[in-house]
């Protein structure tokens, strides 16, 4: 019988969730303050675009969100008051320098040079491995801590204040004023799927189809597999009771031929169970794909 998964609070999801948004962003920008020339100053406008949502929403509500757990966990468990405060001075300093980035941006955009490019590269760097290290020490120590400690009704509290206000990037609805940089990663997406699977971004689809297939039909042969293991021995504790229930010879002696024969008829029915579901699993997972190239 498989494990339950434990199921963790929405606003733990949600805060993992945004961190690997951030760490997309933070790739996007390593790659950009790397390959562009600025020269010009429309090198700079994607650049600016990363930076100001890094810094108009995590620094807004997602960090702010994390201060309002590190204050529940403090009540709850006082002794993360080092590492608590470590973090809130991570989240003062990270606002800092989004705020540092952004000017930096303006005044190359506005001048271009190499001093200048350089400059923004050396403050965006030092800003980019800040905050990679600052997720990761939240995600191994912080988060299953307040995971552990936290009641019912603080986790009400930090998932209100997750929900005040709606993600401009990567929430339902994209804001206007983030909607090149929404495009970028689209076209980035779609790229990186057709090179991974010889297909398009549409095609994705398909293969979650196929996937869901296989994963059906391994579950249905594990639990098939299961039940007929549950029979199988329930008939060999039975056989072991009647042996000792029989008199005589031949009655001892038909026990074991009884056993042998049921296992027999299971192992037949088990092998053309087994079969059918094989076939049905590859059946269902190739057919969105052949539907795809048809």
């Amino acid at each position: 019988m498989a494990t339950p998964s434990v199921r963790l609070p929405g606003a733990i999801v949600t805060l993992s969730d945004e961190h690997r948004y951030m760490h997309l962003l933070l790739d996007a920008l390593d790659e950009q303050l790397q390959d562009a020339d600025f020269s010009k100053a429309a090198d700079y406008f994607l650049i600016q675009d990363i930076v100001t949502y890094l810094h108009e929403y995590p620094d807004t509500v997602h960090h702010p969100t994390e201060d309002l757990l590190f204050e529940k966990l403090l009540h709850r468990n006082p002794a993360s008051s080092r590492q608590v405060a470590r973090l809130r001075r991570d989240h003062d300093r990270l606002s800092e320098d989004t705020a540092t980035i952004l000017e930096l941006i303006d005044d190359a955009s506005k001048q271009p040079s190499p001093q200048a490019a350089e400059g923004l590269r050396i403050a965006a760097g030092t800003y980019t491995d800040r905050l990679r290290r600052h997720m990761r020490f939240e995600e191994a120590e912080l988060f299953p801590s307040a995971v552990r400690c936290l009641a019912h009704k603080d986790w009400q509290a930090i998932e209100a204040s997750l929900g005040a206000v709606e993600d401009p990037l990567f929430g339902a609805a994209v804001a206007r004023n983030y909607r090149p940089l929404y495009e970028f990663f689209a076209a980035r997406t779609t790229n990186l799927s057709r090179r991974a699977t010889g297909f398009g971004f549409l095609q994705l689809d398909s293969m979650i189809a196929s996937a869901d297939a296989l994963e059906s039909g391994v579950v249905e042969m594990l639990d098939m597999l299961f039940r007929r293991a549950e029979s199988l021995l329930r008939e060999v504790r039975n056989t072991r009771a009647t042996t000792f229930a029989e008199r005589g010879l031949c009655g001892t002696l038909l026990v074991p031929a009884r056993l042998l024969a049921f296992a027999g008829r299971q192992g037949f029915d088990t092998a053309r169970e087994a079969a059918g579901i094989s076939f049905r699993t590859f059946k269902g997972a190739a057919e969105p794909l052949w539907k795809r190239t048809s």
